[in-house]
């Protein structure tokens, strides 16, 4: 809409972007020339079954991947969501295709996940095997990691490299950890969250004793504790999902190329200059002198913050449009306030 409100003063060029959380892979695959692969995997549930694609980049050897088309909340029905029982088995089986397929660069964007099970099923799909005292398979979900007596990794010669896009500094258990903050919104009642976080810290304890890797650091409580599963066993990097995609996707190079930065969210606040697309578009755009402007549902940033020189905010809601408004017809009320933006870069460019 923007690309038609602005046209014909203005020549926009469109550059879709993520941050590692849902429609990544459509962000890059609007950017690159991709290749979309389809399998059928395992899904969050046990028993479920889910076509789960990933963008596959012939060019660059690479497969991007996003956890949630396979092991996502959105998968799981309301009443059926318990992290003791959902499991990142599917996002494994897609690596293992990726991997088939000869990818040399596994890209794992792992927002919007249904698991808290520290990746335990996605290792498992990559041939890991996690017993307990018995000497038995600990099954799939949360629950096993509270059970974990012994580890046995695959016979692997070769493995692509990994890099996690988050924007996540959890860290794996305790109280600002994988459990105690994300497990609610995942189904869990207070008494599962404290199961999934002692579960967590017993599994880091197993691995401290395993090869001495210290597993809880910042970052590795993302997705249920994936973030750290994956950096212990496959010796994952933890990136910025936007400043990856960005990197990915070439936006520095399309950015050199204009006058000005046209970027926006739903809630302009205070954490979206936290690692978030629209933070990290605007902080790359002032790093190369470019005016930004922010188009946003509304804002609630603290001016005092920012010098307000460096960027121009407009929001839907304002003294023109109520929130009712803007929230029944957003289509409108957002052409109505580009309108507005392109009075203002008129004004800009006289």
């Amino acid at each position: 809409m923007a690309l038609e409100v602005l046209a014909p003063e203005f020549n926009c060029v469109a550059h879709p972007l993520a941050d590692g959380g849902e429609g990544t892979l459509e962000a890059i695959a609007n950017n690159l020339d991709g290749q979309w692969q389809t399998v059928r995997v395992q899904g969050p549930l046990p028993g479920q079954k889910v076509n789960a694609c990933y963008l596959w980049l012939p060019q660059e050897e690479t497969a991007v991947i996003e956890m949630a088309r396979a092991s996502g909340l959105p998968l799981v029905p309301i009443g059926e969501r318990n992290p003791e029982i959902t499991t990142s088995y599917g996002t494994g089986e897609l690596i293992a295709h990726a991997v088939q397929q000869g990818a040399k660069q596994i890209q794992l964007a792992i927002g919007g996940s249904a698991t808290n099970d520290a990746g335990l099923g996605l290792l498992m799909a990559l041939g890991w095997q996690f017993l307990d005292s018995q000497g038995q398979s600990l099954g799939w979900g949360g629950q096993a990691l509270g059970k974990v007596a012994e580890i046995i990794p695959p016979v692997l010669n070769t493995f692509p490299g990994v890099t996690v896009l988050c924007d996540v500094t959890n860290p794996f258990s305790g109280s600002n950890g994988a459990a105690q903050v994300y497990a609610p919104q995942k189904g869990a009642d207070p008494a599962t969250v404290q199961r999934l976080d002692q579960g967590l810290r017993h599994f880091a304890q197993i691995v401290r004793e395993f090869d001495g890797f210290e597993i809880n650091f910042p970052g590795a409580g993302a997705a249920g504790g994936m973030g750290g599963g994956v950096a212990w066993a496959l010796g994952a990097k933890i990136e910025s999902g936007f400043t990856a995609i960005a990197k990915l996707t070439q936006l520095e190079q399309a950015m050199a190329g204009c006058d000005l930065v046209i970027t926006g969210e739903g809630c302009f606040d205070d954490q979206s200059l936290q690692g978030k697309v629209v933070g990290g578009v605007i902080e790359l755009a002032q790093a190369m002198g470019k005016p930004v402007i922010v188009v946003a549902g509304q804002s609630q940033e603290n001016q005092t913050r920012t010098p307000p020189n460096q960027r121009q905010v407009f929001t839907l809601v304002g003294g023109d449009i109520s929130l009712a408004t803007a929230l029944n017809n957003p289509q409108w009320a957002l052409q109505r306030r580009l309108v507005q933006v392109k009075q203002h870069l008129v004004n800009f460019t006289n």
